[in-house]
């Protein structure tokens, strides 16, 4: 199976299509939910977006009573986390629906990416200019303001955070360097946020051992990374687990030309097994 035969399983996508081509114009909360989508097919954005709306119109109507630097964050915080819930879970980690923004919306629970994705759309469409921080160990929003950068932790409902002690507890709960703290706590665009919810989909769903749903956000992750010798190598492995060893038989030979020293044992055992499927049921 080739890129475009990747392609054409997520041809309804549109914008995480456009993150693909690296288009900047892309709608966060339409991206988010056709990830969704994989996991609940029969999915309506409509009751998820009227939330956004609703929420955003909120927002618009108290964005100019306050007059702190860091006003918009605060009323982001006490909007989303206090009065309308929005919270972590521990047990939102251990479950895919923990990262899908249309869950997050149902239930109120989620893991700081799904959360911190609401608060990214509902921010953006009142007009706020919030952007996304993938920190090492925590994802986080960030604000500009006049005073610095402002960090809302959507995770814990109401707690935002100012430059210093947001790269103090990165550090701490990364076990980071200074430095790799202060890198890590640095605005990112959408490609990076989808990305890295699908990488957090991936490692759940291996763990769980769910391996078509893991084929799937493999497949997406290629598409955004198709340069990547690991997400191919990902592909050929997954495809195998997921009961396709012709398609992982293909790739793993591909692969072998070019893979590391240190795999190409791993690979031509791969290889071995899959040749072995292949035959066994032709």
């Amino acid at each position: 199976m080739n890129l475009s035969d990747i392609r054409e399983q997520f041809r309804e996508d549109v914008e995480f299509l456009k993150l693909c081509d690296r288009r900047n114009e892309v709608d966060l909360s339409l991206a988010a939910l056709e990830l969704a989508r994989d996991y609940y097919p029969e999915l309506d954005f409509d009751y998820t977006l009227q939330w956004i709306d609703e929420r955003a119109d909120e927002i618009r109507q108290k964005i100019f009573t306050s007059r702190a630097p860091s006003g918009q964050a605060e009323l982001l915080a006490e909007l989303l986390g206090r009065k309308h819930g929005l919270r972590g879970e521990s047990q939102a980690f251990l479950q895919a629906e923990g990262s899908f923004l249309n869950s997050v919306i149902d239930t109120g629970r989620g893991i700081p990416i799904s959360l911190s994705v609401a608060y990214l759309v509902v921010a953006r469409r009142a007009g706020i200019d919030l952007h996304g921080v993938a920190a090492p160990s925590h994802f986080l929003t960030r604000l500009e303001t006049i005073e610095g950068p402002v960090f809302i932790d959507a995770y814990t409902p109401g707690r935002f955070l100012r430059y210093d002690e947001c790269a103090d507890w990165i550090q701490t709960i990364a076990d980071c360097s200074r430095r790799d703290a202060r890198s890590g706590i640095k605005p990112v665009g959408s490609r990076v946020i989808i990305n890295r919810m699908l990488n957090n989909l991936k490692v759940l769903y291996i763990e769980q051992q769910q391996w078509l749903h893991a084929l799937r956000i493999q497949n997406r992750l290629l598409l955004l990374n198709p340069s990547q010798y690991a997400c191919r190598r990902d592909l050929a492995l997954i495809s195998l687990k997921a009961g396709r060893p012709g398609e992982a038989l293909a790739l793993l030979r591909r692969l072998l030309p070019t893979a590391p020293d240190l795999e190409q044992e791993t690979l031509q055992r791969q290889i071995r097994l899959a040749f072995n499927e292949v035959t066994r049921w032709n």
